[in-house]
Formats: structure tokens, sequence, C-alpha cells
């Protein structure tokens, strides 16, 4: 199939995984420059549409004639103006993210313009939840107050009661995609009792899962001795755990959040650790990210923090940047992605191919 083209913005300077597909179909992945800083910086604002880099990518795209847009940073926020614009540009089709949030992108602007949107959804499931089940384990075992003690040459027991136990315990997940059912998986490894809420998935669905279905994020609360966050950040999710839900965990309880920072009302976390509502917290995640070194969570002894690194490992990040590239070529050749973000977009546009594993999908295109 002749002139497959995407257009790449992003931090990678060997871009052999999101080109492969491209090449294997005789297309092509062009990396994409923009004027005014680094193209993997931060572009624009959601709400802003006056931001010039708008029209360098609409040039760039009508330009090349690219189909497709191949997007890998946190910085490619793209609003309703991005949306308005590409929709004119009879040979675009679609976007591709790297990883699994797509809070910086206006989901209904896109499907409303007719435009795909694809992540790169499964790339990773077992690194965020081994990372989720990691932070559980470190705040049962009091991990981060014991090794600050010993390493102050502090060696007592005088601090180990009240210690958490695992087997036998409940882990409530919140959002029971690929990360929240490979969370459960594991945790049942370890002999927990496993429930979920999820206003998206049907309570039959958790039932194929075996988890037990969760209606609401009140009751998950008050009957959870772990909380594992999973889901999205949308607007209905945003600060989902707030002042009202912590209030509702028992004293006992721990937070464990690897899904998005602003799904937790930071404030209130920190007014229920301080109150003893909750027992503690591990965060991969914060409302503002670098967070500030002044932040009262980076001084408590029952808070287990990383700087949003649960997805990474080598391998992970290979098999992310690989199926970018397959979901590009997907949306390139007008077939539906994979990993559709936003299946309303079905709406709006007809004569898309069912999406197709990789291997066979290829094969139609050669």
């Amino acid at each position: 199939m002749k002139n497959i083209k995407g257009i790449y913005l992003g931090y990678a300077d060997n871009l052999e995984p999101q080109s492969r597909a491209f090449e294997e179909v005789g297309g092509e992945l062009i990396k994409g420059n923009l004027s005014g800083g680094d193209s993997g910086g931060s572009l624009l604002s959601p709400k802003d549409g006056s931001n010039d880099k708008i029209d360098q990518i609409v040039s760039l795209l009508e330009e090349t004639k690219a189909q497709s847009l191949v997007l890998q940073g946190h910085g490619f926020p793209l609003n309703k103006d991005f949306f308005d614009a590409v929709s004119k540009i009879d040979t675009f089709k679609g976007v591709a993210c790297f990883g699994h949030g797509f809070d910086g992108i206006d989901i209904n602007s896109a499907s409303e313009n007719g435009i795909l949107v694809a992540n790169a959804a499964s790339f990773g499931t077992e690194e965020v939840s081994n990372h989720a089940l990691m932070l559980m384990l470190v705040c049962a075992k009091k991990f981060v107050l014991h090794d600050k003690l010993v390493r102050s040459g502090v060696w007592t027991r005088e601090h180990l009661s009240p210690m958490g136990h695992i087997s036998g315990q409940t882990l409530g997940i919140v959002g029971i995609g690929n990360i929240g059912r490979a969370m459960g998986r594991k945790a049942k490894a370890l002999g927990m009792k496993v429930m979920a809420f999820d206003p998206t998935v049907s309570s039959w669905d958790f039932k194929e899962y075996g988890i037990e279905y969760i209606s609401s994020i009140n009751e998950l609360c008050e009957k959870s001795d772990y909380i594992s966050l999973h889901c999205p950040l949308l607007e209905s999710t945003e600060k989902l755990m707030s002042a009202e839900q912590f209030k509702k965990m028992k004293p006992s309880a721990y937070l464990i959040n690897c899904s998005r920072g602003p799904v937790v009302d930071e404030l209130a976390l920190i007014d229920a650790l301080n109150n003893k509502e909750i027992a503690g917290a591990g965060l991969d995640v914060f409302e503002e990210e670098p967070t500030y070194p002044e932040n009262p969570l980076l001084k408590m002894d029952n808070v287990a923090v990383t700087n949003h690194y649960a997805s990474y490992s080598e391998v992970a990040w290979e098999r992310a940047e690989t199926q970018l590239g397959e979901e590009a070529v997907r949306i390139s050749t007008d077939s539906y992605p994979m990993s559709l973000v936003n299946p309303n977009v079905k709406l709006k546009v007809s004569g898309k191919k069912e999406a197709q594993g990789w291997e066979i999908y290829r094969e139609t295109l050669k």
C-alpha cells in the first residue's frame, strides 16, 4: 500500500520502534520539528486556542499529507481549535498517543470532528500493576519509616505496631481496565479479597474477572483495607477521592495512586493523614508535577512516593513505542485502532475496518 505517512512529535531521537510498523507496510514515519521550543515540551494549554503551535502542526500535516499524528510525551494537549483545524485536512484521520492517559486531549472535540484517537493502552499493564503492588507492600510494612530509622543509625522495634497485613485483607480497586484487572489478579495471588468500583463497566464483567462488584465509591471506601486507583482522569473522576471518601475509609486503610494525580484531592489527603483518618498512602502521581519540595506529603513517614515512573521499564517502553506505530498505521489505512479512546467517533465516521491484531492486519496492506 502506497503513501502511508505519519508525523511524529516527541522527545525520542531513535524512532526505530515507532517506525517499524510503517516500514513493514512500505510507509513512512516523519519526525516533525516545531519552532519555539522542544518538540517534546509543552505545546498548548487544553483550553487555549491561540497558540501558534496549532498552526505549525496543521501545516506539517498539510505539507506531508500524513494521515496520522504520533505523539510521545505529556506536553501535547490537543484542544477544540486543533481538532476543528485538522478536520478540514482531507488526508488526516487521527492521533496515536503514547501511554495510558489522554487527559490532555479534548476527546469530545475529536469525536465531533470525526478524528480517531488511540493510545498504547496495554504496554504498561504489568509494570503499573507491579508498581501499585509494590507501593501497597511498602505501606503495609511501614518501609519508609524503618528505612529512614536504619539509615540514621536507629535499630529499634519500638515503631512496629500497628503493622499492616496483606493475606485475608480487602483490596478495593477503582477502575477495572487492563491495569485494574492485573492488580486484582496479583492481589488474589497474595490471598487478598478483591472488589472494585467502575461506573463504565457492567456488573456482569466483574463476574467474568472474578472480582466483587461494588456500586459506589463510598461503599468501596468503607469496605476496603487498601484502595488502589487505576482510572483515567476525566471530569467525572477529578477529585474522586476527596474529604468525604477519606472519612469513609478505615483508620487502618491505605490509599495507592498510580493513575493520575488530580483523581485525588491532595489537600484533603493531607488533612486525612494529619487527622489519622487513614493510615497512609503510596503515590506515584501528584496533582501538580513535579510536585513542590515543601509538599507535606514528602515529609510524612507513612507516605511512600515515586516520581511518576510506574509504567517504565525498557521492555515495556519499547513495546509501547512499537504499539504506537501499529496504531498509527491502522488509523492511516482506514481501520479503527485496537485501543480506540473515543468510541463515540463511530457516530461521525463510516467505512472503517474493524481493528485486527498486527500480525494479521499488516498482511492485508502488502
